[in-house]
């Protein structure tokens, strides 16, 4: 998804929430199924403000979770969505 990061790169056409909401899903789960804020930032070339709004959004519709160490995780609500996935 590198062709989505920062603001002046080349983008496919899409919408581009969409597709920083599902980097950042993508690279959380890239980090074992957490990352903090300032690695999502870093990883995505997304400012900390831009990441924050969208891991809210994803937390109030239930995709995310905010942990104890106020790192963020992905949630079980991905379980059906990846057995559906494998055909299950």
């Amino acid at each position: 998804m590198s062709q989505t990061r920062g603001a002046g790169t080349e983008r496919r056409n899409g919408v581009q929430s969409v597709e920083r909401a599902l980097e950042i899903v993508t690279v959380i789960a890239g980090r074992g199924g957490n990352a903090t804020l300032s690695e999502l930032a870093s990883a995505t070339d997304l400012p900390a403000a831009t990441v924050h709004r969208l891991l809210r959004t994803m937390i109030s519709a239930g995709y995310l979770k905010q942990l104890q160490d106020r790192s963020y995780g992905l949630s079980l609500k991905f379980v059906p969505i990846g057995e559906a996935a494998r055909g299950r």
